[in-house]
Formats: structure tokens, C-alpha cells, sequence
């Protein structure tokens, strides 16, 4: 069994460990196993961290249970070899010395693929990853709010102008997110400024590549995919 647990305290030679989140039937097992050896790592920097591993499993939980393997031995290789057929790698790897990189990778992976799939996050999942590389650009591409996944519209994070044609301006530059009308709402109620800090939403800058998945300015709408755009001010 691998758990994923923070250290309290460090005193008179003994660790603190918070089991606050364990399930009930989890610490049962870790009672009747008091006094045996214990396999504890720590983050040295160099390799795949403990939050990234955690991450990882999170992960690996939701595509588990979506794909209805329930067997997370299965689940892990079967996403391995998809990536690493998609990076072109020449070996396997291990979730226990991978480099930060490839670590890094490997989530930003499976995050892709539940959004491309529409495999649903856990509270303590979407908790977990929101903060990592690459969210932001998967919420925008598939229209998921950047805060709770749900479905969104593409917001300006500042006005364009009014008067100003939005179809016929170049975008480039500006930023955008991706909010659901819930959140929307909450912006206009708090302000931008409060409301982007207080959930650490900082936008996507538009590039050219993402003016053009979007269909941002001069860019032209394909039929059947009108582009709901609001603004956030």
C-alpha cells in the first residue's frame, strides 16, 4: 500500500504523521501494522517529487474508474505505454526515480487526456492539479472553467473596448479564461483584480496558435462552432 501523507512534527526522535484524510478501513490497516518497518522518501530535488507522485495517482484514480478497469495495476501501464509511444521514449520508467521532467510530462499527459475524454475530476483531484503547468491552456481549448471544471465561455480578462468589433481586431496579446457562469457572475460581483487573486487565475495570453484554435478575431467561425464570448469587466 502507498500513501501520500504530511509530516507534522519532528521531535524527540519521532515523526508526526497526519491521517486526518485516511479512509476508515485504510487506518485499520495501518493499525494493525504499528511497529513494523516503513518505507518513508522524501524529495531530494532531483527526482520525481512526492507531490507530483501524488498527483500522478490521483490521476490514475479517475481513469481508472472511468475506463472501468478498477485494477490500477492495469490502469498505470496501459497510460505508460500510451505516452510513451506518443513522446517516442525508448524505455519504460519508474514513478519512483523519474526525473522531474519526465514526471512533469507524464501529468500534464493525463491531464489531456481527461479533458480530451471527458474523464470527470474528484474534489480533492481538481484540488490537487489546478495549480499545475498547462491547466489553463486545456481549460481554454476545451471550454472548462479554469476553477471547477465545469463547462465555461472564453472571457476576456480585460475589455476589448466598446465600439470595437471583436470579430475584425487582432486579439493577440490580450488574455483570456475560461469561466462557467457561475464564476462569471462572482467575478462581476468581487471585481477582476479580487477575484483573479483570490483564486490565482493569472489568463492565457493569445498567441497567434490560440487566436486560431479559437477562432479569435479575423480568424472566421466555422458553422456550428459560434464562439459565446463575454467579457470579464
Amino acid at each position: 500500500m502507498q500513501l501520500f501523507l504530511p509530516v507534522e512534527k519532528d521531535s524527540d526522535g519521532k515523526l508526526l504523521i497526519n491521517l486526518s484524510d485516511v479512509d476508515p478501513p485504510t487506518r485499520r490497516i495501518i493499525a494493525g501494522n504499528v511497529g513494523q518497518l516503513a518505507e518513508i522518501k522524501f524529495d531530494d530535488g532531483r527526482h520525481i517529487t512526492i507531490d507530483q507522485r501524488k498527483k500522478i495517482f490521483a490521476l490514475l484514480g479517475e481513469i481508472d474508474q472511468w475506463t472501468g478497469n478498477f485494477t490500477m495495476d492495469i490502469t498505470e501501464r496501459q497510460m505508460k505505454q500510451l505516452f510513451i509511444s506518443e513522446k517516442g521514449l525508448d524505455e519504460e520508467f519508474s514513478f519512483s526515480d523519474c526525473s522531474l521532467k519526465l514526471a512533469s510530462e507524464f501529468i500534464e499527459f493525463l491531464i489531456g487526456a481527461c479533458f480530451e475524454y471527458d474523464i470527470p475530476f474528484a474534489g480533492k483531484t481538481l484540488d490537487a492539479i489546478r495549480e499545475q503547468y498547462g491547466w489553463d491552456m486545456f481549460c481554454i481549448k476545451y471550454h472548462r472553467c479554469m476553477i471547477c471544471n465545469q463547462p465555461a465561455d472564453i472571457a476576456h480578462v480585460h475589455a476589448v473596448g466598446i465600439g470595437r468589433d471583436r470579430n475584425h481586431i487582432s486579439h493577440i496579446g490580450n488574455y483570456v479564461m475560461a469561466l462557467c457562469r457561475r464564476h462569471h457572475q462572482e467575478q462581476h460581483r468581487v471585481g477582476i483584480k479580487s477575484f483573479m487573486k483570490e483564486n490565482q487565475l493569472k489568463g492565457v495570453k493569445v498567441t497567434p496558435e490560440i487566436a486560431k484554435m479559437l477562432r479569435l478575431g479575423n480568424w472566421q467561425q466555422e458553422q456550428g462552432q459560434n464562439l459565446r464570448f463575454i467579457n470579464a469587466e
